[in-house]
C-alpha cells in the first residue's frame, strides 16, 4: 500500500511548519523588527490562506477533471514555495530601530506563503481520496506530520542555542526543499467520474450550518494567533532557554500524535459538532492558564498537553466535517475554503491584533483576551451540538 508516500509528504511539510510557527517570529526579531511589525508580517503569512488555497484549488479542480488527479499542481506549489523562500537570503539583519527592508520581507512572505498555504487543501483531499472508504485511518497517516514537527522543533532549538537565530533560515530552506522532493513520490487514486463529480453548484453547498461552523473556526484561529506568533518570545521573557521552549513545543505535538493515532475512536462514537464545541472549551481554559501562570512549568506543560485537543482533535473533526460537506470534485475547494476562512481570516486577524495588543497591554493580557474569546465561541457553538444534520460520527457515513 502506498500510504507511506503520503506520510512522507506530511512529515516534510510539517517540518517546515516546525520551523515557521515556533521560530519565524524569533528570526524576524533577529532581523530587527519590532513586535508590531512581527505581528503584521505573520499576519501576511497567514492572510495568504485567504487567496492562495482558493485560487489554486479552483485550478486543481479543473486539472482533476481532465487527468483524474491534481498532484502536478501540488508539485508546482511546493517548487514555487522553495524558489521564493530562498530570496530571504537577500535580507540582512538591521541594527536600527526600524528594520529597513520591511517591504521586501513583506513581499517575499506574501509570495512564498501564497503557494505554501495552497499545499494543504490539495494534500488533505488527495489523502482522503486515497483512503476511500477507510477515512478513519486518516490519523495514522497525518500523525507523521506531527512527528516531523517534533523533529524540526527539537533539532532547531539546539542549533539555535549553539549557532544563534541565523541558523533558522538555512534550516527552513532545507525542510522546504525536502517537502518539494517528497511530492514527486505521491501516487493518486483517480476520481471516478461517474460517482465522484458533484453536479450541483458550489454555492449551494454553503448552507447556514456550514457557514456558521466555518466562522466559529475562524474564532478558534484568532485565539491561536497569540500562541503561534509570540509563544516563544513570551517564554523567553520569563527566562526560559531555547531548549526548554523547544521541548514545550514538542510536548504539545507529541500528545497530538496520540490523538491522530487513537482519536478515530472518538470520531466514530461522538457527534462531530459535539466534539467541536468541546475543543473550543478546552482552548478557552488553555489560554487563560497560559496568561495567569507563565512562570509555572507544570502549568505550562499542562497547557501544551491541551494541544492534543485544541489542534489534534479539532483538526481531525474539521477534516471529517469538511469531507461531509463537500463531495467529489469539490473536495479540494472545500478544504481550501476551510483553510481560507478558518486559518486565513481568523489567523490573519488574530496575528495582526496580537502585535498591537502585546505592544499596548502586555503579553499576559494578550493570552487572557484569547481565552475570553474562546469562552464566547463555546457558548455560540452550543446551539449546533444538538443538530443532527451533517454532523454524524464517521461510522455512520
Amino acid at each position: 500500500m502506498s500510504s507511506w508516500r503520503f506520510s512522507n509528504f506530511y512529515f516534510f511539510y510539517f517540518t517546515t511548519i516546525g520551523v515557521i510557527v515556533p521560530y519565524w517570529s524569533v528570526y524576524l526579531q533577529y532581523l530587527g523588527f519590532n513586535a508590531a511589525q512581527i505581528g503584521e508580517l505573520v499576519a501576511i503569512l497567514v492572510a495568504t490562506k485567504l487567496v492562495g488555497p482558493n485560487i489554486i484549488a479552483g485550478f486543481a479542480d479543473r486539472i482533476s477533471l481532465r487527468r483524474g488527479h491534481s498532484l502536478g499542481v501540488l508539485r508546482l506549489a511546493t517548487g514555487a514555495t522553495f524558489a521564493i523562500f530562498c530570496l530571504m537570503y537577500a535580507i540582512e539583519p538591521s541594527t536600527s530601530d526600524e528594520a529597513s527592508q520591511y517591504s521586501l520581507v513583506a513581499l517575499i512572505t506574501f509570495g512564498f506563503s501564497l503557494f505554501w498555504n495552497a499545499c494543504v487543501p490539495q494534500m488533505e483531499a488527495a489523502t482522503l481520496n486515497h483512503l476511500a472508504h477507510e477515512r478513519y485511518k486518516y490519523g495514522s497517516i497525518r500523525l507523521w506530520g506531527s512527528v516531523g514537527f517534533i523533529v524540526a522543533v527539537v533539532s532547531l532549538s539546539y542549533l539555535i542555542e549553539c549557532m544563534g537565530p541565523s541558523v533558522i533560515l538555512p534550516f527552513a530552506v532545507a525542510c522546504i526543499f525536502a517537502m518539494f522532493v517528497s511530492s514527486f513520490g505521491l501516487i493518486a487514486r483517480p476520481l471516478n467520474k461517474k460517482t465522484d463529480i458533484a453536479i450541483v453548484p458550489l454555492r449551494s453547498l454553503l448552507n447556514r450550518k456550514v457557514v456558521i461552523i466555518l466562522l466559529l473556526c475562524s474564532l478558534m484561529q484568532i485565539s491561536h494567533a497569540p500562541f503561534y506568533t509570540f509563544f516563544s518570545i513570551y517564554l523567553e521573557g520569563y527566562g526560559y532557554d531555547k531548549s526548554a521552549i523547544g521541548w514545550l513545543w514538542s510536548l504539545g505535538v507529541a500528545v497530538e500524535v496520540l490523538v491522530f493515532l487513537l482519536g478515530y475512536k472518538f470520531l466514530r462514537h461522538y457527534r462531530l459538532t459535539s466534539l467541536l464545541s468541546f475543543t473550543f472549551l478546552v482552548a478557552a481554559i488553555r489560554w487563560c492558564l497560559l496568561a495567569q501562570f507563565p512562570e509555572n512549568l507544570v502549568v505550562l506543560a499542562a497547557t501544551q498537553i491541551m494541544h492534543a485537543v485544541t489542534y489534534g482533535l479539532y483538526h481531525s473533526v474539521m477534516i471529517q466535517l469538511v469531507d461531509q460537506f463537500f463531495k467529489g470534485r469539490y473536495q479540494i475547494r472545500g478544504q481550501a475554503l476551510y483553510v481560507a476562512i478558518s486559518f486565513g481570516v481568523g489567523g490573519s486577524i488574530g496575528s495582526a491584533l496580537s502585535g498591537y495588543i502585546w505592544s499596548s497591554f502586555g503579553a499576559n493580557s494578550l493570552f487572557l483576551w484569547a481565552g475570553v474569546l474562546m469562552f464566547i465561541a463555546t457558548l455560540l457553538s452550543w446551539g449546533l451540538v444538538h443538530s443532527r444534520e451533517e454532523s454524524l460520527p464517521i461510522r455512520e457515513l
